[in-house]
């Protein structure tokens, strides 16, 4: 059994070494299909590959389950190498998909934008800010209100940007970082304005001026300022702009067989009752393991499983000669935890029930814990990939 284990433990690390080549599946715009029509490549690696014309010089892919929101999904970038003009692209799926699922996948095709498309996208967002910013202001005696607060007020300020440049990315994929920290002091100052003294705050009034109009007309103005300019420091001359799209609704993945773990393996039953005096039987066994998690996605838990099974030795005896046999066919039955070492070794441990079949010819049954290490082989249930 130890040579068995041994070369088990062997072959085990050499189709490890030996891993299948990454698969990659083909985008076809022209005909509208991805993997030909076949479902996606579940539980493991995978490339997306496709023609793009020569100006694309950035491809977007967002992908998520269908019947959970973007928030839950990936996204992957392309990138055109610096100098070089593809015409193909390449997207490394590095996380992968769940067997048996249907998923929502948005590619996106991005070349370099002209300066009027980002004069024009500036504009809009700066007409936007100036709007709400006019919307949310109030002018009263003990100083300048907004009808939110700071925090909503960013937020509701970002999202005008990220919806304004909605169809527009920088060439290394990353968002709009949100309103940098002079933004939120010149927020904080409004609290420090004392409008009782505008009128002395404000240069060049006449005596129909309103002093306290034009006081909160200048924090505005310069705060629309800060505003303006960090959102075209974002909006930068290398900006790209969105040319095209492909949607898939509902896409499904391949459907994965199923497989029942089965362990052959050597183990100790203890037969003591304290640990002063130790004394083990141990036999051959066989059983079953039922994995905690999917290996692909929880890792930790899949090597972690509950075993059962029972001892296949028929002629175990204590130091009294006296006969362990168990319930099922005359053996002792274990239930316990497992944890795969290699993905084919398996630790066990657990309890066993065992009959000891006392010289005086009576039965005690009784529950005694166990250790064991064993060889774990897949057996395949219904019709499917076998990458399991």
């Amino acid at each position: 059994m130890k040579k068995i284990l041994l070369l088990v433990m062997v072959f085990g690390f050499g189709v490890t070494g030996l891993r299948a080549q990454v698969t990659t599946i083909n985008l076809d715009l022209i005909t509208g299909q991805i993997n030909g029509g076949l479902p996606l490549p579940a539980e493991d690696e995978f490339y997306i590959r496709g023609a793009i014309p020569e100006k694309i010089e950035m491809v977007k892919l967002i992908i998520y389950p269908s019947k959970r929101t973007e928030k839950a999904g990936h996204t992957y970038f392309w990138k055109a190498p610096f100098g070089y003009k593809d015409l193909s692209y390449q997207v490394f799926m590095t996380d992968p998909l769940r067997s048996n699922s249907d998923y929502h996948m948005e590619f996106s095709y991005y070349q370099k934008a002209g300066a009027d498309q980002i004069l024009e996208v500036r504009n809009l967002i700066h007409q936007n800010i100036k709007t709400y910013l006019s919307t949310v202001t109030t002018i009263k005696r003990g100083g300048i209100k907004f009808s939110e607060s700071d925090e909503v007020l960013i937020n509701n300020l970002s999202l005008i940007v990220n919806k304004g440049a909605f169809y527009f990315e920088l060439p290394n994929g990353q968002s709009f970082p949100g309103f940098s920290d002079i933004t939120r002091a010149k927020l904080e100052q409004r609290s420090k304005l004392k409008m009782g003294k505008a009128k002395f705050n404000v240069i060049g009034l006449t005596k129909n001026d309103n002093a306290r109009a034009a006081y909160a007309d200048e924090y505005i103005s310069d705060l629309e300022d800060i505003l303006i300019s960090e959102v075209d420091q974002f909006l930068s001359p290398n900006m790209l702009v969105r040319v095209d799209e492909k949607v898939f609704q509902n896409y499904p993945t391949e459907k994965l067989a199923n497989s029942l773990p089965i362990n052959v393996g050597y183990g100790a039953i203890s037969l003591s009752k304290d640990l002063s005096n130790q004394e083990f039987v141990m036999s051959p066994y066989a059983g079953f393991s039922f994995p905690l998690g999917n290996r692909t996605f929880a890792k930790f838990m899949n090597n972690m499983s509950i075993s059962t099974g029972f001892f296949l030795s028929g002629d175990m005896k204590n130091q009294l000669d006296e006969k362990i046999s168990g319930p099922v066919l005359d053996r002792p039955v274990y239930v316990g935890l497992g944890y795969n070492f290699f993905r084919f070794i398996r630790l066990n441990a657990g309890g066993t029930f065992i009959t000891t079949e006392q010289l005086n010819g009576m039965n005690q049954n009784s529950f005694q814990p166990f250790v064991g290490l064993s060889a774990e082989f897949n057996i395949w249930l219904g019709i499917g990939s076998k990458k399991r």
